[in-house]
C-alpha cells in the first residue's frame, strides 16, 4: 500500500500563541457580557420589588381600611403617634426576618458623594427581608415612605438609584414611585445651602428629589424610582434606565 502523506500539525508555539489570543479576547469581552447582565439583574429585582411592595399595600388596605395617610400619617403638632401601626403592618406583609448592616459607603445616583444618608433626615432600609432585600416604612412629611434596597445590603452596587429606591402610599391608597420633580443648578443648591440647618444638609441635598448623572447633590438618586419604572433615563428619554446608569 502507498504510505499515506504525514498530516500537517500545529507545533508547540502556535498552540501557546492561539491560547494567548483567546486568552486576551475573553479578557477583552468578558467584562463587557458580565457588565451587561448586571442592569437586567437589577431590573428584574427592582419589578419584584415594586410588585411585593405593591402587593404588601393592598392587603395593609384590606385589612386596615381605606385611607391610610390620613390614618397613619396624621401630625399631632409633635409627633405621628399612629406611624408605630402602619411601620409593623407593612413589615408583616413583607417578612422580616431580621436587621441590615451596611459595611460599606453607600453611593448617591451619580456616585459623586459617598455615605448620602449621614447627612440626610432619610434612613437606611434595615429591615431585612425573607427574600433577601431590605426595607424601611417611615412616617414624616405627612407621608408614609418606604424605602427598598433590592438587592440587599451586603451587595453593590448600593447606590441611590441603581438598588436602593424610595417610595411613598399616596392618597388613593397606591404605592406610588418617588420621581424627581425639578433638577436643580449648582447654583440653586448654593442658595439652599443657606437655609440648611444645624450644619446638616437636607433641604439642599433633598430639594427637587434629584434623579441626574449631572446632579452633585448628596441626595441625588431619591427621585429615581419612577424612571426605574418607565424604564427611561431621566437625562434622555430617548434611551433606557437600566441600560445607561452612571458609571
Amino acid at each position: 500500500m502507498p504510505c499515506q502523506a504525514a498530516r500537517p500539525a500545529f507545533t508547540l508555539a502556535e498552540v501557546l500563541v492561539t491560547l494567548g489570543i483567546l486568552g486576551v479576547v475573553a479578557a477583552v469581552t468578558m467584562p463587557v457580557l458580565i457588565g451587561g447582565t448586571k442592569p437586567k439583574e437589577l431590573e428584574t429585582q427592582f419589578k419584584e420589588a415594586y410588585s411585593l411592595l405593591s402587593q404588601a399595600v393592598v392587603q395593609v388596605v384590606d385589612e386596615k381600611g381605606i385611607g391610610l395617610r390620613k390614618l397613619y400619617a396624621a401630625y399631632n403638632g409633635s409627633s405621628y403617634p399612629n406611624a408605630s401601626e402602619i411601620q409593623n403592618a407593612i413589615y408583616s406583609k413583607m417578612k422580616v426576618t431580621g436587621d441590615c448592616t451596611y459595611k460599606t459607603a453607600v453611593k448617591n445616583y451619580s456616585k459623586t458623594s459617598d455615605n448620602p444618608y449621614v447627612d440626610l433626615g432619610t434612613v437606611k432600609p434595615d429591615k431585612l427581608l425573607a427574600n433577601g432585600m431590605c426595607l424601611n416604612v417611615t412616617v414624616n412629611g405627612g407621608s408614609i415612605n418606604l424605602t427598598v434596597d433590592i438587592n440587599g445590603a451586603g451587595k453593590r452596587p448600593n447606590a441611590l438609584g441603581h438598588d436602593i429606591f424610595y417610595f411613598y402610599i399616596d392618597d388613593n391608597d397606591t404605592l406610588q414611585p418617588k420621581k424627581m420633580s425639578k433638577l436643580l443648578t449648582d447654583d440653586e443648591v448654593e442658595d439652599l445651602k443657606g437655609q440648611d440647618y444645624s450644619g446638616v444638609e437636607n433641604i439642599s441635598s433633598q430639594s427637587g428629589l434629584p434623579c441626574s448623572a449631572k446632579s452633585k447633590q448628596r441626595g441625588n438618586g431619591l427621585g429615581c424610582a419612577y424612571y426605574a419604572l418607565v424604564n427611561q433615563n431621566p437625562d434622555d428619554n430617548s434611551v433606557t434606565f437600566w441600560d445607561n446608569l452612571p458609571k
